[in-house]
């Protein structure tokens, strides 16, 4: 596929012939497109109606006849209407800019002389005639549902009382209350502003949304308005008959026939998709070929958040057991879907696999494969040098037992028994073989767009302190970082919640787990099943109801001595059939058995997770930033250090004065003074403290 290069948008644009509800950075209309173009820059979703990105690149206008007008885009304030304006047509040599709408507009000489209008049979009040381009805020035309403004749809009419508007060639339907549509020629529609009839279908033919939907996100104030024909049972929406969609569809990409619309409701299933449908397909007769809308010109290579290789569309899968990554249900191999050249069972359903939560929206047909650039550079068969130090790192695999405080610059956590590096100087610097490997970008299913790996490359001895999206925690250390300009949003992962990938197997289930978003947190399923904690990132059984959080998840299975005792601490799942009660040896209170806990195989000490794993355990002991105060109302302005609560006496907290029980705290010093805090809550709400 060729770009183009057009003066509407900064970036190539990508023809296209797909059905898009989206709406349209040229002319701002709202609606379905039936071809045009689009960007196809990651993290860019810019999209043109064909008439829209192909305007005259130059043009004269009455409105300002000294200079000729230039397409392009600039920020300010349109000459005609006021509105601001991105793309439009602009005097090279003066400040005058107008949008594409308002160049369309005809001389006051020209329109039409319209006067006030008073029929019952179209609007209970008044309609006042407008000669302006556009309104003051957004609106769109009651009859048609473009947006005001476009085209040779001006000028219109208002209600001052209802903030109602209607195109002057709209308005017309509404006298005859009948009009005719290219998907119903046999008789003409009726306009019924009171819902369907009883029994009718009430949702549109052609686009298959409801009514009141419609109604409802355009904020009209009349309810359910259609045009529906009597003899044929046929309704379609305000939308689908402003803008109806083709008769006819000629897309080599999609069949090698023409497609055409067969108006009428129908049970089908879509060769592209493979998922059922009940309305309006496109139909080739010599092929036996139906396609939902929707789904012509999908894409056919693309990356997508749950899968580290391109998928390719492919229009038969083939006999075979398939199972979707991204759903998990069964994908059936005689219908289209997508599949990965690499992994030959990796299959994804095309609906699935399309998804604006799971694509990137980036179509990679004719583009080659960037080749992925190691974090590392190999000096020989035992020895790198890593992005993030200055010095080579060297690998050691004899299973060495290093001291606790010794913690990956990574992760930030004990090295144990596993492969590590281990900087050839002996300055300190250790990873492990697996955090040495973490790729520099990285797909997740927090969000379509690759993260980038982060080291801590902090220049003085200070460390950045930063906030995990998935599992809620402050950390040191590597990171995966994202931010995505147009809506500033920003999602840091630690490395711990980016290794995790689907389908993630921990010891403490037998089925396989799945990632999921549960956007409302009152959901009853949205609680994790080990802390009983409410998340919006949970990872989720398809097989039975377990859900666990990324912070449980993540939770590190083996924890070298610790000051209650000589021996590793490891992670213990649960125990039903127990006899007797368990006491932790760092707080004196119950432990309930059948939950989480650390246990000592060899002397049985049992600790609650919470006395173990606290909210500075994923900190490197040393200063923090002073930039990285997340919580500003902290009256103490010195500087703040992580420190090992390895002294003979435990410090008292500053806030529950109590004494600290983590193995890590925070200490704040002001004026020579040090107090302490045990936890983030402490930390973060200290005015009733006694500081000293």
């Amino acid at each position: 596929m060729e770009k183009v290069v057009l003066r509407v948008h900064d970036h190539p644009l990508l023809p296209f012939d797909r059905f898009y509800y989206d709406r349209c950075d040229g002319c701002s209309l709202k609606g379905y497109f039936y071809g045009g173009y689009r960007c196809n820059e990651l993290a860019c979703y810019a999209v043109f109606h064909k008439e829209c990105a192909e305007s005259k690149p130059e043009i004269s206008h009455h409105a300002h006849p000294k200079h000729l007008l230039k397409l392009g885009q600039r920020r300010g304030r349109c000459h005609l209407c006021e509105r601001p304006v991105g793309v439009g047509y602009f005097c090279s040599i003066c400040d005058f800019g107008m949008h594409l709408v308002c160049a369309k507009i005809p001389p006051l000489s020209l329109q039409p002389q319209l006067s006030t209008i008073e029929n019952y049979k179209v609007h209970e009040h008044p309609l006042s005639p407008s000669q302006t381009a556009w309104l003051a805020e957004p609106g769109n035309c009651k009859g048609c549902n473009y947006i005001i403004g476009i085209g040779d749809k001006a000028p219109y009419y208002e209600c001052h009382r209802c903030n109602l508007y209607i195109h002057s060639t709209c308005l017309e339907l509404f006298f005859t209350t009948d009009a005719h549509h290219n998907s119903h020629l046999k008789h003409p529609l009726k306009y019924i502003k009171s819902g369907p009839p009883s029994y009718a279908d009430h949702r549109c033919l052609l686009c298959g949304r409801q009514f009141q939907d419609q109604l409802e996100e355009l904020q009209l104030h009349q309810k359910y308005e259609l045009y529906h024909c009597e003899v044929c049972n046929f309704s379609i929406c305000m939308s689908c008959h402003g803008n109806p969609p083709p008769l006819v569809v000629v897309t080599p990409k999609t069949h090698e026939h023409q497609l055409h619309l067969i108006p009428r409701l129908l049970d089908f299933t879509c060769n592209a998709c493979g998922t059922r449908g009940d309305r309006s397909p496109y139909f080739c007769l010599q092929c036996n070929f139906m396609i939902h809308r929707d789904c012509i010109d999908l894409p056919r290579i693309i990356n997508i958040n749950r899968h580290d290789h391109r998928i390719s569309y492919i229009s038969h899968l083939g006999h075979g057991n398939w199972k979707c990554g991204v759903c998990r249900k069964t994908v059936d191999g005689f219908y289209g879907a997508y599949s990965c050249s690499k992994c030959s069972s990796y299959v994804v359903h095309s609906l699935c696999a399309t998804r604006k939560d799971v694509w990137d929206m980036v179509e990679l047909e004719g583009t080659p494969e960037e080749e992925e650039i190691a974090p590392f550079e190999v000096i020989d068969e035992n020895t790198i040098k890593h992005m993030s130090h200055d010095h080579d790192l060297i690998l050691n695999k004899d299973g060495m037992i290093l001291h606790e405080s010794k913690l990956c610059k990574a992760c930030v956590s004990q090295i144990n028994t596993d492969p590590f590096y281990r900087c050839e100087h002996q300055c300190g610097f250790i990873l492990h073989q697996t955090c040495a490997n973490m790729p520099r970008k990285k797909r997740h299913v927090l969000c379509n767009i690759p993260f980038s790996l982060q080291t801590d490359d902090s220049k003085d001895s200070s460390r950045q302190r930063k906030h995990c999206s998935l599992c809620l925690q402050h950390f040191t250390g590597f990171s995966y970082n994202l931010h995505i300009a147009y809506n500033s949003r920003t999602e840091v992962m630690d490395v711990r919640c980016g290794s995790i990938f689907e389908p993630f197997v921990h010891e403490s289930h037998p089925h396989p787990l799945y990632y999921k978003f549960y956007t409302f947190l009152a959901d009853a399923k949205s609680k994790c099943d080990v802390c009983h904690i409410t998340r919006r990132h949970l990872l989720c059984c398809e097989e039975c109801e377990f859900r666990l959080d990324f912070r449980c998840a993540t939770l590190p299975k083996k924890v070298m001595k610790q000051r209650y005792d000589d021996h590793p601490l490891f992670l213990s799942y649960g125990e039903n059939n127990v006899d007797g009660e368990y006491w932790c040896d760092v707080c004196e209170k119950r432990v309930d058995a059948k939950t989480w806990f650390y246990t000592c195989d060899a002397c049985g000490v049992t600790l609650h997770v919470s006395c173990v794993v606290g909210d500075f355990s994923y900190h490197m002991p040393g200063p923090l930033s002073a930039e990285v105060n997340s919580y500003k109302m902290v009256p103490v302005v010195g500087s703040y250090k992580v420190v090992p609560n390895t002294s003979t006496y435990r410090s008292f907290c500053s806030r529950c004065h109590t004494r600290c029980k983590l193995p890590c705290i925070l200490e704040a010093s002001e004026d020579g003074v040090d107090v302490y805090f045990c936890s983030n809550d402490c930390y973060k709400n200290p005015w009733e403290s006694s500081y000293y």
